[in-house]
């Protein structure tokens, strides 16, 4: 295990289920698999940081006027940005259970 952050969940790495953050402590083996459960962080910030640098670097083509290269830039890094919120999302969903 490492440092607490608030993102992080009591993950089964074989069976790829997540616990809600109430189950901290709560919960120490998979009731699916049995296994072990690990502390993981689902921090979904580096994902959007990472979708506005590929939107950011799109925006950079089209004034450098390099040709569609920015298309999938911005098609990119909006699928980043949507699936970091899609994560912020799921993990309220998952913590209000």
């Amino acid at each position: 295990m490492y440092k607490f952050d608030k993102y992080a969940r009591p993950y089964c790495p074989s069976c790829k289920l997540i616990w809600g953050k109430q189950s901290i402590g709560l919960v120490m083996n998979c009731t699916k698999c049995g296994q072990r459960l690990i502390l993981k962080s689902f921090n979904p910030t580096p994902i959007y940081i990472r979708g506005l640098g590929i939107m950011s670097l799109g925006g950079l083509t089209i004034l450098l006027g390099l040709p569609i290269v920015w298309i999938g830039s911005f098609i990119c890094g909006g699928q980043q940005i949507f699936n970091s919120f899609k994560q912020w999302n799921e993990l309220k969903i998952l913590d209000n259970k």
